[in-house]
């Protein structure tokens, strides 16, 4: 196998674009800083609880939420959280009794995923831990007047 080459453009390859602000630049680097200190500090609580991580979680209640169950791309693209690894977490979650997996009835060879009831006793056990930490970071700035412009502006971001 090769290595992978990279080729530097110089400018005059570039098309121009206009360069972040530093308001643009400011907002990118809060944005990233408060993600990852919450979400440590999330990871940590449920760690502290005997719990499994937040990805756990973001399975898990997507699943519950979906009356049939889901085929794994369906669950992929509700995630909230990144999810590197998702067949191999999927696997682990399965072989704990969290999700049942089951044949795709509209071909039999596609795989569906169902949470077990075991599955939501662990969501609900893991909401007592992660909904309070998601209010002690987000109360203050959700009763802020412009907490709602603020996620319609990000939600614009979603594509």
């Amino acid at each position: 196998m090769q290595p992978e080459t990279w080729t530097m453009k110089t400018s005059a390859d570039l098309p121009a674009v206009k360069i972040a602000t530093p308001e643009s630049t400011a907002l990118w680097v809060a944005l990233n800083l408060a993600y990852r200190s919450v979400h440590r500090t999330m990871e940590k609580a449920l760690k502290e609880a005997g719990l499994p991580p937040l990805r756990w979680y973001d399975v898990l209640w997507e699943l519950e939420r979906s009356d049939n169950g889901m085929r794994p791309f369906e669950l992929e693209n509700g995630l909230l959280f990144e999810q590197s690894n998702l067949s191999r977490m999927l696997r682990r979650i399965i072989d704990e009794g969290l999700v049942k997996e089951f044949a795709y009835e509209a071909d039999g060879r596609g795989k569906m995923l169902r949470i077990t009831a075991k599955g939501k006793r662990l969501r609900a056990r893991m909401w007592k831990i992660y909904g309070p930490q998601i209010e002690r970071n987000f109360a203050e700035i959700a009763k802020s007047t412009d907490a709602g412009t603020l996620v319609l502006m990000l939600k614009t971001l979603n594509t």
